[in-house]
């Protein structure tokens, strides 16, 4: 059978060729079994699908390349027993992950790729790189020489990108609500009360939130929220209005705004049409004092020994998330806290506790369990390194003249 018939049989076939070296031809299984199992080694390898094919393809071409120069070399010779006890090894890491990837092993599954071709493909890999360090060791390229100057240069040409260590804040927080005083909360309840009793003796709601609602976008039009689903609104709503039967008003529901009565008119799926009628919080500058001074004084407590953070966040936060865990927040890079959370951190070192500050949230103590600002790392941190990589650069430049190479002496072809 001639070569160009057994390629048009095989391509005929569902695994078509993707790619010909010599006389020997890559199967597009081949390539997906490889984009499969790079993807899963380096799950944030960049690239579309079609990009990381054709690197693939290449490297199965440099493979089958570097083989066939090594077979007309006497003088290489490769211990297979070593090559497949690695394989097996990585084989066994790989089948372990795909029990947290099952759709990677549907992959496997749909391309019909089972493990003794996936071994195949590795040990192929092993063989090539086998073959590639005796190559070098011949040509006495296996420790590439890189001088101090290369390495100074590099570093000095690349400090703001390679040594840079992102700064960080492993932090904590207390949460004061800052609420409305007696005679604010007073004040709404009897509007509330007022609206419920109209509507008790049959008033109009939509009529009703023209009149009440402090809420200037929804007012104009009764109040009505339009076709809204969970989580459109705030969490603290939802879980009222998605439970609240038709045509019933609801009881007054907290939420940062205010209060809120709901009806639902409608529903539709998870979707439920709604009105409210929001009543106004009106917050002084004298309730936002008053906090604040609550959060200095428990602050003074902590630095005078009388309670430490933790037992102060379990006591007086009310951030419900954090509070049973001493307030802790967790450790955050620098570059992503948000105003005003940014602009407090760096006023305080590790070990020390913020004064009182203001968020859209309320009022705020911030803890530095630890924090470590950005730096980059010196020339002596780096040049180690740096000498390696510029040493695997070299031996890549080195592969790639080898390929190169025999692609003048054997015939390829890609057909991607």
């Amino acid at each position: 059978m001639t070569l160009l018939l057994a390629l048009a049989l095989v391509g005929g076939s569902a695994d078509r060729v993707v790619g010909v070296v010599d006389a020997d031809p890559i199967l597009s299984s081949e390539v997906e079994a490889m984009v499969i199992l790079a993807k899963l080694e380096a799950p944030l390898l960049e690239g579309t699908e079609d990009s990381i094919r054709l690197v693939v393809l290449d490297r199965l071409i440099a493979q089958k390349l570097i083989f066939k120069k090594a077979a007309l070399d006497s003088a290489i010779e490769i211990d297979r027993e070593d090559i497949a006890k690695g394989v097996d090894r990585r084989l066994e890491a790989f089948y372990a992950q795909l029990d947290s990837f099952p759709e990677t092993r549907a992959e496997l599954e749909e391309a019909g790729l089972t493990r003794d071709r996936l071994r195949k493909l590795l040990m192929n890999q092993g063989r090539f790189q086998a073959i590639i360090q005796q190559m070098f060791t011949a040509q006495g390229k296996i420790q590439p020489y890189v001088s101090p100057n290369e390495v100074r240069k590099f570093y000095e040409q690349n400090k703001d990108s390679i040594a840079v260590v992102p700064g960080y804040i492993r932090m904590a927080h207390i949460a004061f609500s800052i609420r409305p005083s007696a005679a604010e909360q007073a004040r709404i309840e009897r509007k509330i009360m007022e609206v419920l009793d109209i509507l008790s003796r049959g008033g109009d709601f939509d009529i009703l939130a023209e009149s009440f609602s402090e809420d200037t976008r929804t007012r104009s039009r009764g109040g009505s929220l339009g076709w809204v689903k969970r989580g459109d609104l705030l969490p603290e709503i939802d879980s009222v209005l998605f439970f609240l039967p038709v045509g019933r008003v609801s009881p007054p529901v907290p939420s940062r705004q205010g209060y809120h009565l709901f009806l639902v008119e409608a529903r539709s799926g998870d979707k439920v049409y709604a009105r409210h009628i929001l009543f106004k919080q009106h917050i002084t500058r004298r309730d936002t004092l008053r906090v604040l001074e609550l959060a200095d004084k428990i602050r003074e407590e902590i630095l005078s020994g009388e309670m430490t953070f933790a037992e102060a966040a379990r006591t007086y936060s009310e951030d419900l998330t954090t509070s049973e865990q001493g307030g802790f927040i967790g450790e955050v890079p620098l570059a992503a806290l948000t105003p005003p959370f940014d602009s407090v951190a760096a006023t305080i070192d590790s070990g020390q506790i913020s004064k009182p500050f203001i968020s859209e949230m309320g009022v705020h103590l911030l803890y530095a369990e630890d924090k470590r600002d950005e730096r980059i790392l010196s020339f002596d941190e780096m040049q180690v390194e740096i000498r390696n990589y510029l040493a695997a650069l070299k031996q890549e430049e080195w592969l790639e003249d080898l390929v190169a190479e025999a692609q003048e002496e054997f015939y390829v072809e890609k057909r991607f």
